[in-house]
């Protein structure tokens, strides 16, 4: 720009100049437009492949059972506007403010379906596949991303059976790990701020459901913090996951007196302890259990048809999540004893090993349910799934992390190959199952034989109210039962609402046991002889000329 006799002038190169950078700036905006969109794009495609996937797996796991549908019952009274369950006993795990939640919402949208027992653990599995993938890119880019987000969906999608029975089949807990997930992912950078308190209350809300989050995140995220003090040798190295994890501890500690307080669901009692000699064998089957479920071994605790050609594959799989573990943990230990000058500084605030240090920590630490909670015979394996699942993501991290130094040694075309030989494996066992038959639905039939019959309310065990009142859409509603000290007929314990007894008569019993069996008998107690006795499957249907009420419908 110069000065003229009447004047600016305005210089011709600086308006070229200028119209150049607004040029580049908007192409820039659209750029990054393009690439969000790409990514928007890119995350949803995946999660709808991902979804469909586990979807199939999830109904050839196995056939669903009263645990996973009495959960969709709870949340079918959330979607009603029952927001705080009153009337609901409910057991320590009611998984109030996770699954049950979710099914609300779907439940709002489709209505009471048999579907929902199927597609919310494999929505959860995919979304947690998802949350794992981010975290193996997390400061990666091209060829290394892809081989950690590829371990990551190798790993988890192509589980073992046994592993999927747990991640997708039933998924006990996974959506609680989620959130654990989505915590951890918020913390990250070490700093306090909007993703900080939103980390807190995302904690607490899942310990509101689910106190095994206390194993799964809270635990993880002070010992995490603990150890970064250790690395940066001062305190604010590491207080903002120390922090988060004490803050979201007395806040779900805090909710849970008020909504108590002000009438929400009566919790049944806790979950005992394994007596100590049951606790020491735990510890035990702890290492022999996880290589089940990784894939070291196999069989123990099913094949879901798979031939054992194929699953002895997996062993590549399981060896490599061993091997990131114990790679991750010697680097914590490594790093809290001998510290390190970068973990105090700004520049450090995001580094792998912040990630690293949480989901080894998670994954130790979320065996803790398994070695003080399960019983014999592998009853509570299930709580293995979720180390399973915080040590694959792990594996992916280490992968992508490794993936580099191969390049350097020339050694990416032999890991590829190995990578890909394995994937293909897997594949293929999980080809190999979903293309069996899926496992029958005893409740299905029974549900079908009631509607056809008019039999629409009455009364049943645990094991065979809740899935037949889900499976028949709502159309049957039967209510669990159980057996009072004198062996008359009662109201279940736990996981019924109380609104389902009193006052109410019903038309029907349902025993699951032959009529030899005392469950059978104490109905013929509580109600006298049946007029009717009618086989169904491996159900029996028992009518009255009467209707059937019991006398303390509450607890």
């Amino acid at each position: 720009m110069r000065h003229g006799g009447s004047g600016l002038v305005v210089d011709r190169d600086d308006v070229t100049a200028t119209r150049a950078r607004t040029e580049a700036t908007a192409l820039a905006t659209r750029t990054q437009g393009l690439r969000r969109g790409r990514n928007v794009v890119g995350v949803l495609g995946g999660f709808g492949g991902l979804m469909l996937l586990l979807y199939a797996t999830s109904i050839h796991t196995a056939a669903a059972t009263s645990d996973k549908a009495t959960t969709v019952l709870v949340g079918q009274s959330i979607a009603q506007g029952h927001l705080l369950l009153h009337g609901w006993t409910l057991p320590p795990g009611n998984y109030w403010t996770t699954d049950s939640a979710i099914y609300a919402i779907a439940i709002r949208i489709f209505g009471l379906r048999d579907g929902l027992l199927y597609s919310e653990p494999a929505a959860i599995a995919a979304l947690t596949v998802l949350a794992g993938v981010f975290f193996a890119r997390e400061g990666r880019r091209g060829v290394a991303s892809v081989a950690g987000s590829v371990a990551v969906v190798v790993l988890l999608v192509f589980a073992p059976p046994a592993m999927a029975l747990w991640f997708v089949g039933n998924g006990f807990h996974v959506a609680t790990a989620l959130y654990a997930l989505v915590a951890f992912a918020l913390l990250r950078k070490n700093a306090f701020g909007w993703r900080w308190i939103l980390a807190v209350v995302l904690i607490a809300f899942g310990m509101v459901g689910d106190k095994e989050i206390v194993f799964f995140a809270i635990a993880p995220l002070v010992g995490a913090g603990l150890v970064s003090m250790a690395r940066a040798r001062r305190w604010s190295g590491g207080v903002v996951c120390a922090s988060a994890g004490v803050a979201a501890f007395v806040l779900g500690e805090l909710v849970m007196r008020v909504v108590g307080a002000i009438g929400a669901f009566t919790p049944g009692p806790p979950l005992p302890f394994a007596h100590i000699g049951q606790i020491v064998r735990n510890f035990g089957d702890l290492f022999t259990d996880f290589a089940d479920l990784v894939g070291i071994t196999n069989g123990r605790f099913g094949t879901a048809g798979v031939p054992n050609a194929l699953l002895d594959f997996h062993i590549i799989g399981g060896l490599c999540i061993v091997a990131s573990v114990i790679a991750a943990l010697f680097e914590l230990v490594r790093g809290a004893i001998k510290g390190d000058s970068r973990a105090s500084g700004r520049a450090d605030a995001a580094a792998p090993w912040r990630l690293d240090d949480v989901l080894v920590l998670a994954t130790l630490i979320s065996a803790l349910p398994f070695v003080l909670l399960a019983g014999p015979n592998g009853v509570g394996i299930h709580f293995l799934s979720i180390p399973v699942i915080f040590a694959a993501i792990l594996t992916g991290r280490c992968v992508a992390r490794l993936w580099p130094f191969l390049s350097r040694r020339h050694l990416t075309r032999q890991a590829a190959i190995i990578g890909l030989a394995a994937s293909c494996t897997f594949g293929a066992g999980l080809g190999y199952e979903l293309n069996l038959p899926t496992p029958a639905e005893p409740a299905a039939t029974l549900a079908t034989w009631l509607e056809s019959h008019h039999l629409v309310d009455g009364l049943a065990p645990y094991w065979a109210a809740a899935i037949t009142t889900v499976v028949s859409d709502g159309a049957v509603k039967i209510r669990p039962v159980g057996i009072d000290r004198n062996g008359h007929v009662e109201r279940m314990a736990t996981q019924s609402l109380d609104t389902w007894y009193a006052g109410h008569a019903f038309d029907f019993y349902v025993s699951d046991k032959p009529p030899s069996d005392v469950d059978f008998k104490s109905a013929e107690w509580t109600w006298g002889d049946p007029s009717r006795v009618y086989a169904v499957g491996k159900y029996w249907v028992l009518t009255w000329g009467h209707p059937l009420s019991l006398a303390s419908p509450g607890i």
